[in-house]
């Protein structure tokens, strides 16, 4: 699970933004949004251009660093505005990630100079350090990588490549800079793992990473025609207030395709409103065939009527084992019966702050915090 994460001089975030799972209190109702002592659920709230979006792809932007390439042409169509505008020009964008896996203590910080070329890395486990460098102070320190099977690479070579790299040209396009790589990259593709090491299993709690926005993007929204599939995604529109019949019928192209079943059969995609469309990716994307470990989900409700958004994430809270953060500006779901005031978050001025510590009031089941919220009681100065 992720512990602790900050992030400085990344888009509008100049300043540190911290965001700490384990702070929680002894609330003695909906309990399941947090588990061993680390926030499971949890919402966010903030006004528009806050930031909420930014600090998505901000937890998003270790999967680049562990897995490699996947969002490399979103990385660099952006690369302008991924550093503060406001930073100096030898500022560094930061970040902290602070895992728990298999009873074990990952820190890992790594600093860039844009979106793609990484100054600095260190690697904590148990408060040990296992390699850290810096190849602006020109300072490297590889003695414990043993302890993570990568005793065997050649540290030397990664140094002198990243060295390069730094003063090296962007070559806009180039989809396979293997310059452009980090040392924990480094060890995930070049070493063999046990499938219960600690890099093995860091590998694979980033791999369940996802994250999603409410802007519509259907690029593969129908992954499977399989009948099971297609009959399981029906009773899930059922479910969730969407009565319909689904057919799936081959087209003239030979493709096969998604239809609402009616003497004349209408094509699924094509009539659709937004809300179902949001409904159709959420399922496709998370629960079909995908066992995530940290779900993102900005503005996740944008196209939901209000009872729909509580269904959802009371489902999210029961059937959903792994760590999940919505977003949203539905201040209906800002109740105790919802989640509790620890689990809710306001993010303001670049930090993001619980409920229950944006107040001195001790918040109880019975307050009504949507109230409380609008009247200002949740403003930090």
């Amino acid at each position: 699970m992720l512990r602790k994460f900050s992030v400085k001089n990344y888009k509008n975030f100049k300043d540190t933004l911290s965001l700490d799972f384990t702070d929680v209190r002894d609330y003695k109702f909906n309990e399941n949004c947090v588990k061993n002592g680390i926030i499971n659920k949890m919402i966010v709230y903030g006004r528009n251009a806050e930031g909420k979006s930014n600090l998505g792809t901000a937890l998003y932007d270790i999967y680049y660093n562990a897995i490699g390439s996947y969002m490399t042409s979103y990385f660099r169509n952006e690369r302008i505005m991924y550093k503060n505008a406001d930073a100096g020009s030898d500022d560094l964008i930061e970040f902290y990630y602070s895992f728990i896996l298999n009873s074990q203590i990952v820190d890992y910080h790594y600093s860039k100079s844009d979106s793609v070329r990484v100054v600095s890395e260190k690697f904590e486990l148990d408060n040990k350090i296992i390699y850290e460098y810096d190849i602006l102070k020109g300072f490297s320190n590889f003695e414990n990588v043993e302890l993570i099977g990568a005793s065997d690479l050649n540290w030397d070579k990664f140094v002198n490549v990243s060295q390069d790299t730094l003063s090296s040209e962007w070559i806009s396009g180039d989809e396979d800079d293997i310059g452009f790589t980090t040392a924990l990259r480094y060890i995930i593709f070049n070493t063999i793992q046990q499938e219960n090491s600690i890099i093995n299993l860091l590998q694979q709690f980033i791999k369940g990473f996802k994250f999603s926005t409410a802007t519509p993007r259907m690029v593969r929204p129908i992954r499977s025609f399989d009948k099971e599939a297609i009959s399981n995604f029906e009773k899930f529109l059922n479910n969730y207030g969407i009565k319909c019949e689904l057919v799936v019928k081959k087209k003239p192209d030979g493709e096969f395709g998604l239809y609402f079943k009616h003497k004349k059969p209408l094509d699924f995609l094509s009539n659709i409103s937004s809300g179902m469309e949001a409904l159709t990716r959420f399922y496709w994307n998370y629960m079909y065939k995908f066992k995530p470990t940290l779900i993102y989900m900005d503005e996740f409700d944008a196209f939901y009527h209000y009872e729909l958004s509580e269904n959802i994430v009371k489902m999210l809270e029961d059937e959903f084992d792994c760590q999940v953060i919505l977003t949203t500006h539905n201040t209906s779901l800002l109740s105790n019966t919802i989640m509790r005031p620890d689990c809710f978050f306001i993010l303001n001025d670049g930090k993001i702050t619980s409920i229950c510590n944006s107040t001195s009031r001790e918040l109880r089941l019975g307050h009504n915090l949507e109230k409380l919220y609008k009247s200002g009681e949740f403003d930090v100065e």
